[in-house]
């Protein structure tokens, strides 16, 4: 007598890797990129999603050495920063659209249109990371009725505290090796 056949894998109705995937992450914010639906999908299977830079925000690419300092500057200036990403390069700091195209600083790095960011799911989150990739802020939810990227941060905002922290940085270095030539310099 033959065994019974075992189900083969069964794929979750998109509903359900809706619901499973959705997180913090709203909705509205995905909507422009076009890839919604395989976002979340990725996110269904705890994979990375990925998702255009340039078509409803704008990524800005600080140094990991300089993150939490540039966070916690904003916020002591009432900014609120917005959903981060911890990843191998440093922080990836989601901006509102076109709103850091002026900035000119010491290892900073606008990510170009149409560059691919690596999106892990809502829950992964820093320390905990998937392919070296965590939330170190997470998305907040928004109301369905937002615009998307409507409050995401002006990257403008945020260049004061990303200064503030390269020259926080540097005498730093400069204090604890004033011999040095890298002092004062602020490498990736």
């Amino acid at each position: 007598m033959d065994a019974p056949a075992l189900p083969g894998p069964r794929s979750a109705p998109a509903q359900e890797l809706t619901a499973a995937a959705m997180g913090s992450m709203p909705y509205n914010w995905l909507e422009p990129t076009g890839r919604r639906e395989q976002v979340l999908t990725a996110w269904g299977r705890g994979q990375l999603a990925e998702v255009p830079v340039g078509l409803s925000f704008d990524v800005v690419l600080v140094p990991g050495a300089l993150a939490c300092d540039v966070l916690d500057r904003a916020r002591a200036e009432g900014i609120q920063p917005g959903p981060v990403i911890l990843g191998p390069s440093g922080a990836e700091v989601i901006i509102r659209l076109g709103s850091a195209p002026g900035w000119c600083a010491p290892g900073f790095l606008l990510l170009r249109r149409d560059a691919l960011l690596l999106l892990p799911p809502p829950t992964v989150r820093a320390p905990k990371t998937m392919a070296a990739r965590g939330w170190l802020i997470p998305p907040a939810q928004r109301e369905a009725s937002d615009p998307p990227g409507n409050r995401l941060p002006c990257g403008d905002d945020l260049l004061r505290p990303y200064l503030a922290a390269v020259q926080a940085a540097a005498e730093a270095a400069r204090l604890a090796d004033p011999g040095s030539p890298r002092a004062g310099r602020m490498d990736r």
